[in-house]
């Protein structure tokens, strides 16, 4: 119910942020971090992460679009690709749509002005640590597990936020390098 009441909130904002001009870079980026999301890569014996997207697009495109290409992208990767499951798909739209994109996006907007390349750092790696914490917590409150858990969720996912914010410097750089205007979050362009 709060994922719906959110994601219905950030198609309001969106609606309003949105122009023409700027939605083929919306679907190209909300593409690469779907394609981003489905690469694996090993962080310890038996462990495994991914990169979630929710700092990269938040970021890029501001936080009310980043939540709708985020939800999209959760959603379709459960029905298309069973990954996560149709039962857990609430919860994996609050943890990686909303709360990542807004810990990102929020980090992001406090450091942007003092400090823009560890504004996008932080601002991703927060991100990633936001979504792994309410994971955490969800799976806490199915199994009792206790904060030796917590910990190593958070443990494991520092190292996939520290990738993440590698690539989303990159793509920040990348973006401006080309000259590409996203009108969305203009702010990221003086990052």
């Amino acid at each position: 119910m709060a994922s719906g009441l959110a994601v219905a909130a950030a198609a309001r904002a969106a609606r309003r942020r949105l122009e023409d001009e700027s939605i083929p870079l919306v679907g190209v980026m909300g593409a690469f971090v779907f394609a981003l999301q489905m690469l694996n890569f090993p962080l310890a014996a038996g462990v495994s992460g991914h990169i979630v997207g929710a700092g990269i697009l938040a970021i890029v495109l501001g936080p009310s679009v980043a939540v709708l290409s985020m939800t999209a992208i959760v959603t379709i990767q459960c029905l298309v690709f069973a990954d996560g499951g149709v039962s857990a798909l609430g919860a994996n739209v609050f943890d990686m749509a909303i709360l990542s994109t807004f810990a990102a996006y929020g980090t992001y907007r406090l450091l942007r002005r003092v400090l823009p390349t560890a504004a996008i750092v932080i601002g991703s790696m927060t991100g990633v640590l936001a979504g792994a914490s309410g994971a955490a917590l969800w799976v806490m409150l199915s199994k009792p597990y206790g904060a030796k858990f917590f910990a190593v969720m958070l443990g494991t996912h520092f190292l996939s936020g520290v990738i993440e914010a590698i690539v989303t410097v990159a793509v920040v750089r990348a973006l401006q390098s080309a000259g590409l205007r996203c009108t969305l979050a203009p702010e990221a362009q003086n990052a």
